[in-house]
């Protein structure tokens, strides 16, 4: 690490530049204030593979209206009633009826900034209805295009790239306090490019810094995807609920030659088997084996399809299964399905002829930070931290629940966004509070000569995830991923102190701390239920029916669900 900067104070911080923080910035900054964005890498609008917001390959789903009636075939109630059955039980259903309504309000917010939505609306699986909005399969690209052109623009607006939050700085820390409710001042945040520390403080800080992925081998996650704000919530105390919960796509190219991890997490959306595509075991088969474990067959919900998948895998040795596009028309999977086409073209595939390999990977968490509709961390019994709001994949609403019904996490991370940014214009102090903030210390660190430790760590804790906490979990395995872990976070204690700080050392404090979390909320939750399989405990036990809570210095407990 290079030289420590002078404190910088901000009126608004946003940390992570995918749909959800520039949602936010775009809001805060047509209200004329001024807001600083960091983004880890390069911006998502410059580097397509930096953010999970551009390799959306579905859509946004949203009741269609016209005239202020939905249109015939869909409704509100409809799409709460698909949401709750894909969440297995833990959503709150009050937070659902609110987002479902909000939805349509998303899709118009997104219309009024640029985006033309093709005129069909896909139907995805567990969807009832078509109303998943899209801009062919590709339509993360797009959003993210016009959102990072609209950003970039904004004169209110300026964007950090190449800066990692270390640290969220809070008043409790500064002061030695534990007082219930704690105050956010800031963050440490690390210059990559300059290998520097600066120390930011704000009015608020606002993190959307994405998802989890990268804490298994194989994940549809871009490389940013490493935990970092969950990881640094739980740090500073406050509590993350259904950790356990980490749904795996079922549908992700199975390349044999795909060395680089960014070639093997090419996606192919929900929608080809909403369309009529179907999973089956070898490419002269003609039978959908996912009918076996579910009457819905391939359009079943991802916890039920990536299940079939991984027990058939097993049973028969498989390193992949077969997603047969046949039975799509194929100048609409020419058209409808252009990036999924081209990308198969590219490897010699023509899916409108033969099947694809595919197998699942890590994809989305469904727990995360608790938050309220604002993205606020102040809950009602008092607790929490004040200027701070947590948006995204990285926020957990109640509306997920134990699964995640296809497209929803799209227009929630942009109804949380825009909510979050007038919570800020409303109840933002123009003087915040005054604390003496210190400037990063390194201490008595130095210069590493012993990075290939880093990629020791890197690999054994996703290797170890992989293996004892993916599709299919028993209290043997989860307690050895657990001891390992435990092993590696002393050694990474150690480095992370005793050198200099820098990128990787940072990600691989944050998968280490997000896997911990994991383990421990799928210790606890001793059921089966939706994405988290527990094959010592394979049914569904009512006194879980609540959301488990893992929290820094408590054991885990469950938190009841919120009417």
């Amino acid at each position: 690490m290079g030289s420590v900067e002078e404190l910088v104070r901000k009126q608004v911080v946003v940390i992570g530049a995918g749909s959800a923080g520039s949602t936010f910035a775009l809001k805060v900054a047509d209200a004329g204030v001024h807001v600083d964005l960091y983004t880890k890498e390069r911006t998502p609008f410059e580097a397509p593979d930096s953010s999970s917001s551009v390799l959306l390959a579905g859509g946004y789903a949203a009741v269609p209206f016209e005239n202020g009636v939905p249109l015939p075939g869909d409704s509100l109630e409809s799409h709460v009633q698909d949401t709750l059955t894909a969440g297995g039980g833990l959503n709150s259903e009050t937070v659902v009826r609110y987002y479902v309504r909000r939805f349509p309000d998303v899709v118009h917010w997104l219309e009024d900034k640029g985006i033309r939505f093709d005129s069909d609306l896909h139907a995805e699986g567990s969807h009832s209805a078509g109303r998943v909005f899209h801009v062919s399969d590709s339509t993360g690209q797009t959003v993210m295009g016009r959102l990072g052109a609209l950003v970039h623009a904004h004169p209110n607006i300026d964007v950090y790239p190449n800066h990692m939050a270390v640290d969220l700085i809070t008043q409790n820390k500064i002061v030695g306090a534990r007082n219930r409710l704690d105050n956010c001042l800031g963050a440490y945040m690390l210059d990559t490019g300059r290998n520097q520390i600066k120390v930011v403080l704000a009015n608020a800080v606002v993190l959307a810094t994405g998802g989890l992925g990268k804490v298994f081998m194989y994940t549809t996650n871009p490389d940013t995807g490493s935990g970092d704000g969950f990881a640094m919530c739980y740090r500073i105390g406050l509590p993350l609920v259904n950790m356990e919960f980490v749904q795996f796509h079922p549908t992700v190219h199975f390349d044999p030659g795909a060395f680089d991890e960014s070639a093997r997490r090419i996606l192919f959306t929900e929608a080809l088997r909403g369309a009529g595509a179907f999973l089956k075991l070898s490419p002269d088969d003609t039978e959908d084996f996912v009918l076996k474990y579910d009457p819905r067959g391939s359009r079943a919900s991802r916890d039920v399809v990536t299940r079939a998948e991984d027990t058939e895998m097993k049973r028969l040795g498989l390193d992949h299964v077969w997603l047969d596009c046949t039975g799509i028309d194929p100048k609409h999977l020419k058209t409808g399905f252009q990036a999924f086409n081209n990308h198969c073209v590219s490897k010699g595939i023509d899916p409108t002829r033969e099947s694809v390999p595919v197998v699942y990977a890590a994809h989305y968490s469904n727990g995360g930070v608790l938050v309220g509709l604002n993205g606020e961390t102040v809950y009602p019994d008092g607790t929490g931290v004040r200027n701070l709001y947590v948006v995204g994949e990285t926020a957990y609403t109640g509306l997920h629940g134990a699964t995640r019904l296809a497209s929803n996490s799209g227009p929630e991370a942009i109804a949380i966004s825009l909510d979050a940014a007038a919570d800020f214009l409303e109840t933002n102090r123009a003087d915040p509070i005054q604390i003496a903030v210190p400037q990063w210390d390194p201490g008595n660190a130095r210069e590493s000569q012993e990075k290939e430790k880093l990629e020791v760590f890197w690999d054994g804790v996703r290797r170890t995830m992989t293996r004892k906490c993916g599709i299919a979990r028993d209290a043997s395995s989860l307690s050895e991923a657990l001891e390992v872990l435990q092993d590696y976070g002393a050694r990474l204690r150690r480095y992370y102190w005793d050198y200099f700080i820098e990128k990787d050392i940072l990600e691989d404090r944050n998968i280490h701390d997000v896997s911990l979390l994991i383990l421990q909320g799928a210790l606890f939750r001793e059921e089966t239920r939706a994405c988290h399989f527990r094959t010592d405990h394979q049914r569904t036990k009512l006194e879980y029916q609540a959301w488990t809570t893992v929290q820094n210095d408590r054991q885990p407990y469950l938190r009841p669900i919120p009417k």
